[in-house]
């Protein structure tokens, strides 16, 4: 069965039948031959709209369960296939690639990702329209892939359980990319163009058929044993076991509640190493499992960063980055019709410096119109101290595409208050134009003075912060560059009574070239008003005044494609109250799929009139990947401000797609005169088993 057009999309019918494929990379089972069938891939890259160079077939059924596709990616050289990549959630941009993206309420709002670099590393994430991939996101699905003298084929199979969709809905927004590396190609099945993203959620083919589609029971219960050691300073140590046990229960396809008992986070990355010299607090991003599961449901207002009125770091992470441990915690996320609901409530136990503590998060959103949405957020508790507090906000997303071919625009607004020790308000309106050749933004905020969101996540109080950007592609003929991007960034932060405290213009130039490596070049005026003297390091104070200065940025990276990369930049002209000088870099090798190495610097120099210092950060690591399913990576990290070195090792087997086994290694290390003394130990064993009902 050959894919039908579908207006300006594609749309496939798919076929349902009573047995699923084995996934092993082979297209060869007798069920595939029974599979709709589509092809017509169009070039994206570098000719939006050429011919590809070589063919790329679909075929795609289902089961009640399941849906299957096999992506069969022809190549006329298969010996020169770049296939280096194993890692889990790898953006894979050294490596030939197969990338999807699902649809499955229909609303272009948000989306699914899935993924497989030639090497057979697997990626999947969310999808927020006009955003890329959310990566932190993980589901229980499979995919082999495998090569031949043809090419090479991936294979997928995608349990419908793991996707929330809408029921009484039977088609479902679907496009697929593939990437050929070594060409610097880029092919889409629908939408062939640079003028939209796949990301946009926009002009995306369809699936039809998906009817009465089987869930089972809807029960995913994962018990977890933790066994841990620690010592601190050489001399306390403990051993000791701790279960734990998630429960995850989908009430309707689209709608699922989760709870978790004395969670363990022991297997999550370790944080990049950062340095403050600023006069404003650093972001950590969260990197927990159960806090990523659904985050998108408590996305509030369109803000990025901040102020966020619910940030889950917050949650049983003390600020100076100690665990908090978990009693209990709940989350019900999803949609019902037209409502979009993200609720959650956490029992914190109590550690030497905090009581036991409840957190509770309640964020709510209606559909209307086609595109458009109004919300609120409410939190309640205080998880940094003994105290009260809560936060309370209201907003709204109007969005329009059908401003013009492949164009849309969007207006957002909300309004935020919180209660505590002191009470205060916030507000925010953004416009955007996400779109290709041009994209603009604007957008003004105003942050009270004592605007406290407890569970959440604020850099600046007592502001009014105005920003703007416009950014133009250009793509030039001929075989050296790829695309060009002028970019003009403006960002001004006054007092409540609109003085200004802040300004940063930069104008930016980005060229990426057919090879697929990049150079970027910027300069900035800045403006920064000291209104009191600030102790910038170890005695060094920048005096209260009114600092106006340049500064200059570049930067040059190769493409992985090679089997290796290395990235250099520098940034450098004035700082208040002297200069500034910074260059950091990264080199990494990638020699086959089963090993790959990186090491990486940032330093800066800083020349004040009140003292000169220095500032350094190292990082390297090492990954071993003998298989898809079996990773050990080690990584270490050092900076001359707190003179800490850390190790963390990591060993990950992936037994079944729902089912891990890590082995976890931490040490840490501090600097004394010309030495390194062991501070601390622990290492980790944790065993996690999934039972689907």
């Amino acid at each position: 069965m050959r894919a039908q057009a579908a207006g300006n999309g594609y749309e496939i019918q798919v076929v349902r039948l009573a047995k699923g494929a084995v996934i092993d990379g082979d297209l060869g089972d007798e069920v595939w031959k029974s599979a709709a069938i589509a092809g017509g891939f169009g070039q994206v890259e570098p000719i939006s709209g050429a011919a590809p160079s070589e063919r790329t077939e679909m075929r795609i059924f289902s089961t009640a369960q399941a849906l299957y596709i096999g992506v069969r990616c022809y190549d006329s050289e298969p010996d020169q296939l770049l296939a280096r990549d194993r890692r889990r959630d790898s953006p894979g941009r050294g490596d030939d690639r197969v990338r999807m993206v699902f649809d499955t309420f229909g609303q272009a709002r948000n989306g699914y990702y899935f993924a497989v670099a030639g090497g057979g590393g697997k990626a999947d994430g969310v999808v927020r329209s006009g955003g890329r991939p959310d990566l932190t996101w993980d589901t229980i699905w499979s995919v082999e892939t495998s090569r031949d003298e043809k090419g090479w084929v991936a294979e997928f199979e995608i349990p419908f359980r793991s996707l929330a969709f809408d029921v009484n809905q039977g088609s479902w927004g679907f496009n697929v990319e593939r990437e050929i590396r070594r060409k610097h190609e880029k092919l889409r099945w629908v939408s062939p163009t640079r003028l939209r993203s796949m990301w946009t959620l926009q002009g995306l083919g369809k699936l039809t058929g998906l009817d009465n589609l089987d869930t089972g029971i809807g029960i995913d219960v994962r018990p977890t044993l933790v066994a841990r050691y620690r010592s601190r300073n050489g001399e306390e140590s403990e051993l000791g076991f701790e279960p734990s046990v998630d429960g995850f229960y989908r009430l309707t396809p689209s709608l699922t509640a989760t709870w978790t008992w004395k969670t363990d986070f022991a297997e999550t990355d370790v944080d990049d190493r950062q340095i403050n010299t600023t006069r404003f607090p650093l972001f950590f991003p969260e990197k927990r499992s159960f806090f990523l599961e659904d985050a998108k449901n408590f996305r509030f207002g369109g803000i990025v960063r901040s102020p966020l009125p619910f940030h889950s770091r917050t949650i049983g992470l003390a600020s100076n980055g100690s665990r908090v441990p978990i009693e209990f915690g709940g989350k019900l996320t999803g949609k019902a019709g037209k409502w979009n609901l993200g609720l959650l409530g956490v029992q914190l136990e109590g550690t030497e410096e905090l009581n036991p503590d409840e957190v509770y998060v309640g964020r709510v959103s209606y559909d209307v119109l086609d595109e458009s949405s109004l919300g609120g957020i409410f939190t309640l508790g205080d998880p940094r101290s003994n105290g009260d507090a809560q936060t309370y906000g209201l907003d709204f997303e109007l969005k329009n595409s059908s401003l013009g071919e492949l164009k849309e625009g969007r207006l957002r607004g909300w309004v935020m208050g919180t209660d505590g020790e002191k009470d205060d308000y916030g507000w925010g309106l953004s416009a955007v134009y996400p779109n290709k050749p041009l994209y603009a933004r604007a957008s003004w905020q105003r942050l009270g003075e004592d605007l406290d969101p407890a569970v959440g996540f604020i850099r600046r109080p007592g502001i009014h912060e105005f920003y703007g950007m416009l950014s133009y592609e250009l793509y030039p003929e001929g075989n050296f560059l790829n695309e060009v991007d002028l970019d003009f960034r403006t960002q001004v932060d006054t007092d409540l009574d609109l003085r200004v405290l802040s300004e940063d213009n930069e104008l930016e130039t980005d060229f990426e070239l057919e090879s697929g490596d990049n150079a970027e070049f910027a300069i900035s005026r800045r403006r920064e008003l000291f209104e009191r003297d600030f102790g910038i390091y170890d005695g060094i104070v920048i005096p209260a005044d009114d600092y106006h200065y340049w500064r200059g940025r570049a930067s040059i990276s190769t493409a992985p494609s090679r089997g290796w990369y290395a990235y250099a930049g520098t940034n450098f002209g004035g700082y208040p109250n002297g200069n500034k000088l910074g260059v950091n870099g990264k080199l990494g090798w990638i020699p086959s799929p089963s090993f790959s190495v990186n090491v990486g610097a940032d330093v800066d120099w800083f020349e004040l009139e009140g003292g000169e210092f220095e500032t350094l950060i190292l990082n390297s690591s090492v990954r071993l990947t003998p298989t898809e399913k079996i990773s050990l990576s080690s990584r270490v990290q050092f900076d001359t401000v707190s003179g800490q070195m850390g190790l963390n090792s990591r060993l990950r087997w992936m037994v079944t797609p729902a089912s891990d086994i890590y082995l976890v290694f931490n040490q840490g290390f501090r600097r004394f005169d010309d030495r390194f003394d062991r501070t601390s130990t622990e290492a980790v064993a944790k065993v996690g088993w999934t039972f689907r009902f």
